[in-house]
């Protein structure tokens, strides 16, 4: 098993939980809403350029709550408002760790913040699979602006001379109104980026057209869009379609929020090799939660004896 590197105690005493803000978790939290948002998100009194923003503000009244004792952590509004948060900053702060961070890349971050049709779970997915990217030993390269938004794909990924073409679509917490029809749809419209005359202003031939969507469930629940995915149609500028999402793996008291994966068409099955799983453990000394390295399909492991909330401070 990878060693965790992310670590917060649960159901801790008011008088504990007032430290909180200086737990590793909401520091890197912390650390990535200032470097891409320009501003820092968990400050007393509030930083109004954060209520700007609503899922920030409710990230930010989740976060408080947690310090002050108000509420357990892993809560539903923990899980909804806070832990895409987790996602994307704790690999942030591995690519920061790895030297990863260059000024190209924290400058194009921040450029998809800043524009006016900035959608929050959108663009927090676009960083998310940038990361992710980085993480698999691939490099990400933000498209620059050639033509008009409807008409020009989000990154290049390069691994070695194997160039993909990659556009990304968030659907996360659209559960109740995802259907295949209205998927089908949306591949449909993402695909025509990929139409010859928009890719010829690339400048470089493409091996791999593909296009991501994110179908987490507000619950992180398995999708029950996952039994019509047989019936995806991968539109004819398109070589593949990949499905990803967050999914919580429940055993009693505990859950482990890992990330999934379906691919349909000709391409490559794994092009992530390299992302983390959340883990909120009961223990018998405390709740724990820990974030660590995670393959999907994960290899099987011999488990040690049980750790207990010792073995993590």
């Amino acid at each position: 098993m990878q060693a965790a590197f992310v670590i917060i105690f649960l159901g801790m005493s008011r008088e504990a939980s007032s430290q909180a803000s200086m737990y590793k978790s909401f520091r890197e939290i912390d650390d990535f809403v200032k470097e891409v948002f320009g501003f820092n998100l968990i400050t007393r009194p509030m930083n109004p350029r954060v209520a700007r923003i609503k899922e920030l503000k409710n990230a930010y009244d989740t976060i408080m709550n947690v310090i002050d004792g108000q509420r357990q952590p892993f809560s539903n509004k923990f899980v909804y408002f806070v832990y895409p948060l987790v996602e994307v900053s704790v690999q942030w702060a591995e690519l920061r760790k790895r030297q990863q961070l260059t000024t190209e890349f924290l400058e194009k971050c921040r450029q998809r913040v800043g524009t006016t049709q900035f959608n929050f779970y959108g663009t927090v997915f676009e960083i998310d699979m940038a990361s992710r990217c980085f993480l698999s030993n691939w490099h990400p390269e933000f498209v620059e602006d050639y033509a008009k938004p409807e008409k020009q794909i989000e990154f290049l990924f390069h691994k070695g001379s194997k160039v993909a073409g990659i556009e990304c679509l968030s659907k996360r917490y659209s559960e109740d109104s995802l259907t295949i029809e209205k998927i089908n749809r949306d591949i449909s419209k993402k695909g025509k980026k990929f139409k010859p005359e928009y890719i010829k202003a690339l400048g470089v031939p493409l091996d791999e057209r593909v296009l991501i969507i994110d179908i987490t469930t507000s619950a992180y629940s398995r999708p029950t869009i996952l039994n019509d995915l047989a019936r995806t149609i991968v539109s004819s500028e398109l070589d593949g379609v990949v499905y990803t999402w967050r999914e919580d793996i429940v055993d009693g008291e505990n859950h482990d929020l890992i990330v999934k994966y379906e691919t349909f068409g000709d391409i490559d099955k794994v092009y992530f090799s390299t992302t983390y799983a959340a883990h909120f453990h009961v223990t018998s000394q405390g709740s724990v939660f820990f974030v660590r390295k995670y393959v999907e399909p994960e290899p099987t492991w011999e488990w040690g004896p049980e750790e207990s909330a010792k073995d993590y401070h």
